[in-house]
């Protein structure tokens, strides 16, 4: 049966706001299907579905009005196909005609048009889309009272000076200040977690403060010095590819697995300073065979921004060109579409488009801390690859306002989208 699409207007001043619904629209298939089927259709979506195959509304002219259509849930239930919603807002003049089009492409993606055609023989395409999804869900989590990472980084600070009063050793006791200054540090006070780190170090064995100190490399790039950070983490950093030189491949991931969090932070570090060939080869043996897919599509999309921060083809890793080819075809996650835009393979309202579907889906912290990679992300392939410095700083703003604590995404976009 032919998609229904379900129709709101709105003239609200503030975007995305202020919906009214129209109706349910289909096309029957008139001209493709046979008449008979094609009447079939008609009667079947007006008896059961209230759906129409055209809607007439009369809007007021000088008043600027959004459209806003949709094919299926808002709520993007995977097992069910929808596409949308898209808003399309423009302003309409007295005398004038109006046509408001929304076109599946294949079974994957969609657009809505306006075209003003007060002459149906010359339409002329009107208006303007607005990209409500991102900023919807933005607005959703700034309008209630719990920022989501703020409060979970805020139990792990209190649970761990518990852990930190009761521990029954030195090592206990180290361990529960490392949770202490990881958790101070998501909240902004780096200059307390410092402190507490450089204290949990002096209480445990150096031999086992490998968490410790990529602790302390995060909490030093937090305070904007991602050369000691670096300088910090060299011997933990050269220490496990010792460990995972020679092994075979599974065992190797293994090894290096170990200190993602050492990888990934020595990867920020050395691409705020520019250095794209060690940026390359750290991220190269960042590994987290735990995660999966998530992890190494992830991966995918930081190499992808440094490819194009970097210039230069010839510092291509085979392994990472392979992984990134393959999940931006393959991966469904936001991560996938915001791969398939650096790509190329994908418009920027295309990836917006999918990478909102996939986190309207989400709730909490995970939500939060997926748009806040999606901002950040859009704002860089805005600044870097379109030549929109202003377009990235927008989105620097949607990233203060959403405020996704913890994010190393938040940290560094503050120094390059400003």
């Amino acid at each position: 049966m032919p998609m229904q699409v379900m129709y709101w207007t709105s003239t609200a001043e503030q975007a995305c706001q202020g919906f009214q619904p129209v109706g349910r629209v289909f096309d029957s298939g008139r001209g493709t299907l046979l008449p008979s089927i094609a009447r079939w259709t008609e009667g079947a979506n007006k008896a059961f579905y209230k759906a129409e195959t055209s809607r007439l509304r009369y809007i007021k002219p000088g008043v600027t009005i959004q459209v806003k259509g949709l094919s299926g849930s808002e709520s993007h239930d995977p097992r069910y196909f929808s596409c949308g919603p898209i808003v399309t807002t423009f302003t309409p003049e007295k005398g004038r005609s109006y046509e408001v089009d929304f076109a599946f492409q294949g079974t994957k993606s969609c657009s809505q048009r306006v075209a003003d055609v007060t002459d149906p023989d010359h339409p002329a395409p009107i208006g303007q889309v607005v990209t409500c999804g991102r900023l919807s869900q933005i607005a959703d989590l700034g309008n209630v009272k719990e920022n989501y990472l703020k409060t979970f980084h805020e139990q792990v600070l209190e649970e761990s000076r518990k852990k930190e009063a009761g521990a029954a050793s030195n090592s206990e006791k180290a361990f529960a200040m490392q949770h202490e200054a990881s958790a101070l540090d998501s909240l902004g006070r780096s200059d307390e977690a410092l402190a507490i780190i450089d204290q949990a170090l002096k209480l445990i064995d150096p031999s086992k403060n490998k968490d410790l100190v990529a602790t302390k490399a995060g909490i030093l790039f937090s305070l904007n010095d991602p050369q000691s950070a670096l300088t910090l983490l060299a011997p933990e950093i050269e220490e496990t590819r010792k460990l995972a030189d020679g092994k075979p491949q599974s065992e190797r991931m293994a090894a290096l697995g170990t200190y993602t969090e050492g990888f990934i932070t020595a990867t920020f570090a050395h691409i705020q300073l520019e250095q794209w060939q060690a940026a390359i080869g750290t991220l190269a043996d960042a590994e987290s065979p735990l995660e999966g897919p998530r992890f190494y599509a992830y991966r995918s999309l930081m190499y992808r921004y440094i490819m194009s921060r970097a210039q230069n083809p010839s510092l291509a890793n085979a392994r990472l060109e392979q992984d990134a080819t393959y999940y931006t075809e393959h991966d469904k996650s936001h991560y996938g579409a915001l791969l398939r835009m650096w790509q190329g393979t994908d418009s920027t309202l295309e990836a917006i488009q999918e990478a909102d579907a996939v986190i309207a889906g989400m709730s909490g912290t995970d939500r939060q801390e997926a748009l806040g990679e999606e901002l950040f992300y859009l704002g860089a392939h805005a600044k870097f690859v379109n030549g929109k410095p202003a377009g990235g700083h927008n989105l620097l703003e949607d990233l203060n306002k959403l405020a996704p604590y913890g994010s190393i995404e938040w940290i560094y976009g503050k120094r390059v989208l400003e």
